[in-house]
């Protein structure tokens, strides 16, 4: 059995707010808009502010066009998707919008999707996440994959975030299922 590693981006950490080291097994993996601009540099900022006294939650990545930052390790509890024990969460520097994908076609947009898309596939690859996306429907029977913090919200009741709104979901699988499939390819046994 091929073992792929965890992806290491450069640390940003700790986070102010996050729980203990019992984060594993990882069972699913909660994508997030951070409320803020898609422009290179945002994932540093965000990863700042998550380091703050002021932020109230935490995630393990935060990605913009540019770069991807790991602000919690991910065998520790972040605080992005209540229930978060045993999940990774995922904060792409985004403006959601509940009634428009149009964002998602410009240069930034489609540069990020893509960064998060091969992140996403190393994290389903180093931890056995089922590359499917979860509905509130399917987190809600105990299915593991990958979902947003909007479905998380409706499954579990915890949070009322909605976040990314609307989004090209079936683009991004299809990317993520793509990058599995050519790191098994790279990856000797």
């Amino acid at each position: 059995m091929t073992t792929y590693p965890p992806p290491d981006p450069p640390y940003r950490g700790p986070a102010s707010h996050h729980g203990d080291a019992d984060n594993k097994p990882i069972r699913r993996i909660v994508l997030h808009s951070t409320v803020s601009p898609c422009v290179p540099g945002g994932a540093e900022d965000v990863a700042r502010y998550f380091r703050s006294a002021d932020a109230g939650g935490s995630a393990h990545y935060v990605v913009d066009p540019s770069t991807v930052v790991q602000v919690v390790y991910d065998s520790t509890t972040a605080y992005h998707a209540p229930p978060n024990q045993h999940s990774i969460g995922i904060e792409m520097c985004d403006m959601p919008s509940a009634t428009t994908a149009a964002r998602w076609d410009d240069a930034n947009h489609r540069l990020m999707l893509n960064r998060v898309a091969l992140l996403t596939a190393q994290l389903c690859l180093a931890y056995g996440v089922p590359v499917a996306y979860r509905s509130a429907r399917g987190l809600k029977r105990g299915q593991h994959g990958v979902t947003t913090h909007h479905q998380v919200s409706v499954a579990f009741g915890q949070s009322t975030h909605w976040d990314p709104g609307k989004w090209p979901r079936r683009r991004f699988m299809r990317k993520v299922r793509r990058n599995v499939r050519q790191l098994r390819r790279d990856t000797p046994p």
